[in-house]
């Protein structure tokens, strides 16, 4: 095999969920577009959706170190999970830059006003903190963005959706930035008391160019158009998927010392597939409901919606369900004659060993 080229010292694909790849495309002009509007008032939270891999979190990631280096903003990250409205009293009040936050550090509770905060228990009137902590930054001349990863239409997030409304209505600088799965946003959006989440503004991970991809191997991988073009289309477009190739190529040629060619991509094709099936895709597929399941498979071979309603034993419009949910969720698109086909590179080998029983990936669908 052709040996000789000198890869760049340093790997520059991160397939790691999250974290902020350093060849990041598509992206910051959307991320610009939102800090702008962010900066100039916009009135409504944001929504940021897509399927798991397609880069929410490493977006919501980026614009929190970009807003960091604002010395007007105080941006602050919540978890998804009870004692919400507590956390984000306690990180604002020690990112306040008072004189009050470096005492919390020494002393187990502290008063401001007429509220308590302590470092052990619930705030039992933590709205009122929040104002209180809202009006002094206002009179900063401050903003607060605040980024939630993952939500949905949990108890927490409601008591967040729910609070953050009544301070925006009080016209106070705080804005939101949420991520999750497409269904799941859109069941937070439906809650009969949060309708108001209905107006936000939702942007949706798209798949990644082309030729950007193309570009950005050829950048790596010494300008071979034809492995790059090669990559690129086992990729599909899926933002993981591109990291995870890459990854795995630039290990694969350093650790053997060789040149980018197609059989050393071909070389490392089983492990780029065996990888994306386990470290996605099993996600994927068990985060779905046991209908989603089944219309997934039954597109597989049957991908007309007449058809595969024939092999769930099912009515057109009880199928049609699915499919919405599943278009909705990235998971399948529209092709043609009233056909849909999956968005995800080789998704349709996984559905395949889900029904394999000598698989490791392998589901009992029962029509």
């Amino acid at each position: 095999m052709k040996r000789g080229i000198e890869l760049q010292e340093r790997n520059p694909f991160n397939p790691t969920f999250g974290n902020v790849p350093p060849i990041f495309l598509d992206k910051q002009k959307v991320i610009d577009e939102m800090i702008d509007e962010i900066q100039n008032g916009y009135p409504q939270p944001f929504f940021v959706t897509g399927v798991r891999g397609s880069g929410k979190t490493s977006f919501l990631t980026r614009i929190s170190q970009i807003l960091n280096e604002d010395p007007n903003c105080y941006c602050v990250d919540l978890i998804n999970e009870e004692g919400i409205l507590t956390s984000l009293a306690r990180k604002l009040y020690r990112d306040h830059g008072s004189k009050l936050s470096k005492i919390f550090n020494v002393f187990e509770s502290i008063k401001i006003g007429a509220v308590t905060l302590t470092k052990e228990t619930e705030i039992p009137n933590v709205e009122e903190m929040l104002e209180e902590l809202m009006q002094s930054i206002q009179k900063q001349g401050k903003y607060v963005v605040i980024t939630v990863d993952e939500v949905n239409d949990s108890k927490a997030i409601r008591s967040f959706a729910q609070q953050y409304n009544s301070l925006k209505r009080q016209n106070y600088p705080i804005y939101a930035i949420m991520t999750g799965l497409p269904d799941l946003v859109l069941d937070l959006q439906n809650n009969e008391r949060l309708t108001f989440l209905l107006r936000s503004r939702k942007i949706v991970m798209q798949p990644l160019d082309n030729l950007d991809m193309e570009n950005a191997y050829q950048d790596v991988f010494d300008g071979n158009f034809e492995v790059a073009h090669q990559m690129a289309g086992l990729t599909n477009g899926y933002s993981y998927a591109f990291q995870l190739l890459g990854d795995i190529y630039f290990r694969y040629l350093k650790r053997q010392q060789l040149s980018p060619s197609l059989d050393n991509l071909n070389a490392i094709f089983n492990q780029y597939e065996i990888t994306l099936f386990n470290n996605a895709y099993q996600k994927i597929f068990a985060g779905v409901s046991e209908g989603d399941r089944k219309y997934l498979v039954a597109i597989l071979n049957h991908p007309q919606l007449s058809a595969s309603a024939q092999i769930m034993g099912k009515g057109v419009s009880y199928v049609s369900q699915y499919r919405k949910r599943m278009i909705d969720r990235g998971l399948v698109q529209p092709s043609t004659y009233g056909k849909v086909r999956y968005t995800l590179p080789l998704f349709d080998k996984f559905i395949e060993q889900t029904q394999n029983p000598n698989s490791e990936f392998f589901w009992e669908i029962n029509y």
